[in-house]
């Protein structure tokens, strides 16, 4: 047995004690998250200077900048607000969103992995969904 911290709702760590392949599987997404996070960042700045580059705009006015600057601020934190959420899942939930959204398997696909009806992984993302909109209206 392995002992890992998640955070909840409110944002205070909770240690919890799993097996020692749960405690691995959460490694693994948190690792996996993590270069998401880094792909994304480098690609967000990237494309960023690119447009910049084509648009040739090369001066924006202080309005512009700081309209950008709080969108951006607003994107993290709805995206830290997410993270959050979806930390709060169950890691079979976890492991689910992971399976839909980053390596784009099919809810069919996901079925036939783990042996169940495919109408079990559909209501599994209802409930994920309905989950997580509840957590993040809340916030």
């Amino acid at each position: 047995m392995k002992h890992i911290y998640v955070k909840d709702e409110s944002g205070k760590k909770v240690y919890l004690e799993v097996m020692d392949e749960v405690a691995a599987a959460y490694r693994e997404c948190l690792r996996e998250e993590w270069r998401s996070d880094a792909r994304e960042k480098y690609h967000t700045i990237s494309l960023e200077s690119g447009l910049l580059f084509l648009k040739g705009e090369q001066e924006k006015s202080v309005e512009e900048r700081m309209i950008e600057s709080e969108s951006r601020f607003e994107r993290h934190n709805m995206l830290q607000r997410l993270k959050c959420a979806v930390a709060s899942l169950t890691p079979l939930q976890r492991a689910t969103l992971h399976k839909i959204y980053v390596l784009h398997m099919s809810q069919v696909a996901i079925a036939r992995e783990e042996g169940v009806a495919k109408q079990i992984i559909s209501k599994r993302l209802i409930r994920i969904h309905a989950r997580l909109k509840k957590i993040l209206e809340k916030s």
